[in-house]
Parts: structure tokens; C-alpha cells; sequence
């Protein structure tokens, strides 16, 4: 089965599990909060923002909640059926441009232009074809406006050390299905983004000093006193520079050149 369809299937499988993760543990709620504060720094209220690879759609509620314009695309149609009937009877449904499937190799139908924020939360890391993440990142730099900003989740190949620190391509098992990702440290992914008509602005580790804690230690932080300071502390390393990159995942915040 060719990837990006192992992608779509295991997706299809997996909405409930996706839509939950980010509220699931202390240290899910933490990456969920990291990006969000990211958000609310870089996109203004009421901003056009298209979701590429948007999957169940939590990030979009977010920012329809602050009266933003929002695109969904995902290769997941389940992912985006899930979106819309949460939405249906919602308010923000005027403020829902379009909740489309498609690849982000091929987003020709959408205008240039027209955005002044993408997000960009799982097809880098997604598509191990360095000539498919090259398709997607042009197709991002034609659809952002002048100064449009990206917002990039990376993997880190940190986790599998013993692999060294060069770009790699690892396997998830997720709902049956291997799925194949795209791992690199900041540094490729600075290159990554200098290369495609990107000035990376910000890299922000997601889980960092938590990256490897066990489950039972993470349940320490379930109190919302404990949670607020664990967050508190994983906001203040994240961008610490010796520790780039040192974590599971990282989310870059670019603009178009």
C-alpha cells in the first residue's frame, strides 16, 4: 500500500484516539498548551488560517473560537466527517472556508495568497519523500501572503539515538498500520525550510525534559496545581538552546520570505 494511503487508513482507524490525545495525560495537555500560546502570539484574531493535515480538527476549534477563518484539509475523511458533525450545530460554521480531502502534494485548488497563517501539524513528518515535502512546502509559501507564517511540527530523531543524529525515516504501529515518519533535528529543519523560501523565526521543543518520563510519573501532575507548574516548567525550557531537539517532537514557526 503506498504511504500516503497507509497514512489515510491508519487515520480513518484512529479519529477518536487523535481527537482525545491532547487531553489525555499532563504531558499531552502540555504540547496541546505550548502550541496554542504560539498561536495566540503569532496569528491575530480573525486571521484566514489553513490546517493542513488537521485530522479531527482540534487545533481549528481553537482558533474559530478566536473568530479566525479556517481551511481544514486531511487525507483522513473520517477525521474531517468527525470535525463537521461536531460543527454542525455550532456558530462558527460561517467561519469554516472549506473541510476538504486531499494531499498536501496537491492543494492546487487552493487560492495564493489567501492565507495569512498555515498549520503545518503532521505532513512534514508524514511524507518521507524528500520531493513530496518539497511539493507541500511550495504549495504552502504560494497559498500564505507576504510575511504569512508557518507553523511546522517536526519529529526528532532523539528518541532512536542509536541511530545518530542525522535525518532518518522510523515506523509507528498505530491501529493496525505502520506508519512511516520523517524524523530530523532542528538544525535539517531550519535547512528544510531555508531551502523551500522559509526564515524560521522560532523552534519550540514540545515535550522536552518530559520526553522520556514514565507514565506513572506523569500521573503525578493530574492535580491542576501540580499540572500548572509542570507546564510552567516545560514552557521554560522549550526553547532553551542546548536543548533543541532533545525531545519527541518540536513545533517551528516560520515566515514566507
Amino acid at each position: 500500500m503506498p504511504y500516503r494511503q497507509t497514512i489515510a487508513a491508519a487515520y480513518d482507524a484512529g479519529v477518536e484516539e487523535e481527537y482525545n490525545r491532547l487531553t489525555e495525560t499532563p504531558l499531552r495537555e502540555a504540547e496541546y498548551q505550548l502550541i496554542i500560546e504560539l498561536l495566540d502570539e503569532y496569528i491575530p484574531n480573525g486571521s484566514v488560517v489553513i490546517y493542513i493535515g488537521s485530522g479531527p480538527g482540534r487545533y481549528a476549534e481553537y482558533l474559530l473560537e478566536r473568530n479566525c477563518k479556517v481551511g481544514l484539509i486531511d487525507l483522513s475523511a473520517k477525521s474531517l466527517k468527525a470535525f463537521s458533525d461536531r460543527m454542525e450545530d455550532s456558530s462558527y460554521s460561517d467561519n469554516i472556508i472549506f473541510n476538504r480531502v486531499s494531499c498536501a502534494t496537491q492543494l492546487n485548488w487552493v487560492n495564493d495568497c489567501s492565507a495569512d497563517a498555515i498549520l503545518l501539524m503532521g505532513p512534514l513528518y508524514h511524507l518521507v519523500n524528500d520531493k513530496h515535502r518539497t511539493l507541500t512546502l511550495a504549495n504552502c509559501k504560494r497559498i500564505l501572503k507576504p510575511d504569512g507564517l508557518l507553523f511546522t511540527v517536526f519529529l526528532s530523531p532523539f528518541p532512536v539515538i542509536n541511530s545518530g543524529w542525522d535525518a532518518i525515516i522510523t515506523y509507528t504501529h498505530f491501529q493496525g498500520f505502520n506508519v512511516p515518519q520523517f524524523r530530523c533535528m532542528p538544525c535539517d529543519a531550519k535547512k528544510i525550510m531555508k531551502n523551500n523560501g522559509f526564515e524560521t523565526l522560532r523552534i519550540r521543543n514540545i515535550e522536552g525534559i518530559a520526553s522520556f518520563m514514565p507514565a506513572e510519573a506523569l500521573n503525578e501532575f493530574a492535580a491542576q496545581d501540580k499540572k500548572t507548574e509542570f507546564i510552567n516548567k516545560l514552557r521554560r525550557t522549550s526553547e532553551s538552546k542546548d536543548a533543541l531537539g532533545r525531545t519527541h517532537q518540536f513545533v517551528s514557526v516560520s515566515k514566507r520570505a
